[in-house]
C-alpha cells in the first residue's frame, strides 16, 4: 500500500524517488541471514534484552512511567544503531543505500533537531512525521506498509512539557495490523506508551519493555513480555554519562524553552 499523497508531498525528494522506483526490498536478504534483533546501541540496556536487542519484524512496546522515562531518547538511539556502518552490506542491499531510513512519529512536536543530531542520528535519513493524534495509528500503518524504514518510532507519550493523552482502547486492533505489515521484514516498530494509561486489553506486541526513571541518570528496566517467554525481573541501569542521558537533558531544555 502506498503512502497517502499528502504525506508523499512532504517527503524528501531522494526518498520519494526511491519509493517510486520500487528498489526497496521487503525483508532484505534471505530470512536465514536476517538478524533477529536490533541492538539499542546502549550496552547497559542491550545486556538486559533477549538476544541483546529489540526484536525485528515485530512491534516492540516501551511502556513508560511518565514522559521523563527516556523512551524518546532510547528510540533515537535505536535509530542511530540501525544507521551505523555495522549494519553494513545488509543495509545497502535492503534499504537501497548505505544508510537505512528511520521514521519518528512525533505528534507532540517535541523533537529537537540539534539534540537528535548530537546523539548520532543522521538527520538526512530520518523522516519526522507530526500527525494529529486521531490519525496516529493510520499514519503509522501507512509508513510501515511502505517497507522503506528500518526503525519506526511511534510516540504516544510525548516529553515533559509536551505530554500527550492518547487513548489506547483502539490500539490492540492497530497493533495487530502493524504486526502483520512487519512480518517477514527486518524492520522494528517501537511503540512508546504510558504504562499507567487505561487499556481494556493488553496490546498484542511481540515484546514489552517497561521503563521507569527512578533518578535523573538511573532507569529501572523490565522485559515484561516476549514472544518466546523470555521475561525477567526489574533491573536498575545507570546511564550516567551516556549519550542517551545527555540527549534527554538537551531535549528537555528545548521543550522547556518552547512551552515556557
Amino acid at each position: 500500500m502506498a503512502l497517502p499523497a499528502h504525506l508523499l508531498e512532504k517527503l524528501p525528494p531522494a526518498l520519494v524517488s526511491t519509493l517510486n522506483a520500487g528498489t526497496l526490498k521487503v525483508g532484505g536478504p534471505a530470512d536465514g541471514a536476517r538478524s533477529a534483533s536490533l541492538p539499542t546501541g546502549i550496552p547497559s540496556i542491550d545486556q538486559q534484552l533477549p538476544e541483546g536487542g529489540l526484536l525485528t519484524g515485530a512491534v516492540v512496546e516501551f511502556a513508560v512511567a511518565g514522559a521523563a522515562s527516556l523512551a524518546t531518547s532510547i528510540g533515537l538511539a535505536v535509530c542511530r544503531s540501525a544507521q551505523r556502518p555495522t549494519f553494513g552490506a545488509q543495509a545497502a542491499e535492503q534499504w537501497g543505500g548505505a544508510v537505512p531510513w528511520c521514521a519518528f512519529l512525533d505528534p507532540s512536536r517535541s523533537l529537537y533537531a540539534p539534540g537528535v543530531a548530537h546523539v548520532g542520528v543522521q538527520l538526512d535519513r530520518l523522516l519526522v512525521v507530526r500527525p494529529p493524534l486521531e490519525a496516529l495509528g493510520r499514519v503509522a500503518l501507512r509508513i510501515i506498509e511502505s517497507h522503506c524504514f528500518a526503525v519506526i518510532v511511534i510516540d504516544t507519550v510525548g516529553m515533559p512539557g509536551a505530554e500527550l493523552n492518547v487513548p489506547l482502547g483502539g490500539w490492540p486492533r492497530i497493533v495487530r495490523r502493524l504486526a502483520l505489515a512487519l512480518q517477514g521484514t527486518s524492520s522494528t516498530a517501537l511503540l512508546i506508551t504510558d504504562s499507567t494509561a487505561r487499556r481494556p486489553l493488553t496490546l498484542p506486541v511481540a515484546q514489552r519493555v517497561e521503563l521507569n526513571r527512578s533518578q535523573a541518570h538511573k532507569l529501572i528496566l523490565q522485559v515484561a513480555k516476549d514472544r518466546q517467554g523470555r521475561v525477567a525481573a526489574p533491573v536498575a541501569i545507570d546511564l550516567e554519562g551516556s549519550s542517551v542521558h545527555k540527549l534527554a537533558a538537551k531535549s528537555f531544555r528545548q521543550v522547556e524553552r518552547h512551552v515556557g
